[in-house]
């Protein structure tokens, strides 16, 4: 648990009226698919496959390296039966062809959502990016905050969503709140608008809250939820 210095200075700005807009950079992926072209998908594939040998940014990934080997095998043989003179297979070579890009699609936004933009560990993972830069808007308060009790220690998370916001941070605490010093504990973030807070006590009553934050600056946080965990 702490206290969130850089929370405290936006909320003293804010009450100041003093609007921030400092320049950012967001970093995105550039997936440029090779659409139609199975040579140059299972070149593809073979280098996702490469740079996820050993990264220690994202041991895990969906989907999985075994499955884009796979794939990226099974792809391989087809395209050299095809050479040898199986022409039969060419639409499984192209069911294949759909169904790697797919793969690496997949792979894209999961790597995006796991490296939270950070330019080095998506080029890492075989990706090239891009780069958007503007002014920053500080987030505004997260609305429509709501819970849903899943059973078995599982609690859902809701909100509506903030345009400017990169990712979400999800607090819990399992006392009521008061006012003073921050008793919030961190126990996630996301860049969705919902998130499941798993490990909870069966009949304890916690409460929840969010917010939103574009990397250099904090938006207010989301009023207060309590929810008993089934």
């Amino acid at each position: 648990m702490r206290l969130r210095n850089r929370e405290r200075l936006n909320r003293q700005r804010n009450q100041q009226g003093v609007i921030l807009a400092p320049l950012f950079i967001l970093v995105i992926i550039k997936l440029a698919l090779p659409y139609g072209n199975p040579g140059k998908t299972l070149d593809r594939l073979r280098l996702h496959i490469e740079k996820l040998d050993g990264n220690v940014f994202f041991p895990v990934t969906t989907p999985t390296r075994a499955q884009l080997i796979a794939k990226a095998d099974e792809l391989d043989d087809t395209i050299v039966q095809i050479a040898a003179g199986n022409k039969a297979l060419i639409p499984h070579r192209d069911t294949l062809v759909r169904e790697s890009l797919v793969m690496i699609r997949n792979l894209s936004y999961n790597i995006q959502d796991l490296s939270l933009g950070d330019e080095e560990q998506i080029k890492s993972a075989g990706f090239q990016v891009r780069k958007i830069g503007g002014a920053e808007q500080t987030p505004g308060q997260v609305m429509f905050f709501r819970t849903k009790p899943l059973g078995n220690g599982k609690i859902k998370l809701m909100w509506r969503r903030d345009d400017n916001a990169r990712v979400y941070i999800i607090e819990q605490m399992s006392m009521v709140p008061i006012p003073g010093p921050s008793q919030w504990e961190t126990v996630g973030k996301t860049r969705n608008v919902s998130f499941i807070v798993t490990g909870l006590n069966p009949g304890q009553l916690y409460y929840f809250r969010v917010y939103a934050t574009s990397g250099n600056s904090d938006g207010n946080p989301s009023d207060p939820a309590e929810q008993r965990c089934l």
